[in-house]
């Protein structure tokens, strides 16, 4: 509207109209609060996302050095295990060698003389 439009209009419009106006403002300021919300709701869940994916990040580290402790106890133990083997079997051929030794000679079979 014009100046001039505005100079014709009745107090009662005037009035009016500032009252559209200011039902409009404070509609559009609730719009404003709730895009506000919502844009503070989005920056949040992207900074959540990037902590998300770092606690992966690091969780993945972390299986990784578990997965290779992991390895190499079981690398560890067989190894023991191996050293153990040879033991015994070193151990077992020592004892059969000092049964052989100790064992008495076997008599040999008498002959009979029969005449």
């Amino acid at each position: 509207m014009t100046d001039k439009e505005f100079k014709r209009l009745r107090r009662s419009d005037l009035i009016e109209i500032l009252y559209e106006y200011q039902k409009r403002e404070k509609a559009l300021n609730e719009e404003i609060a709730s895009l506000k919300s919502e844009l503070e709701a989005r920056e949040l869940k992207i900074r959540n996302a990037g902590s998300i994916a770092e606690a992966v990040v690091k969780l993945n580290e972390l299986f990784e050095t578990a997965q290779k402790t992991a390895d190499e106890y079981v690398e560890q133990v067989k190894r023991n295990a191996e050293r153990e083997i040879k033991e015994a079997a070193s151990a077992a051929e020592q004892q059969t060698a000092q049964t052989e030794q100790s064992a008495p000679a076997p008599e040999a079979p008498a002959a009979e003389n029969s005449i």
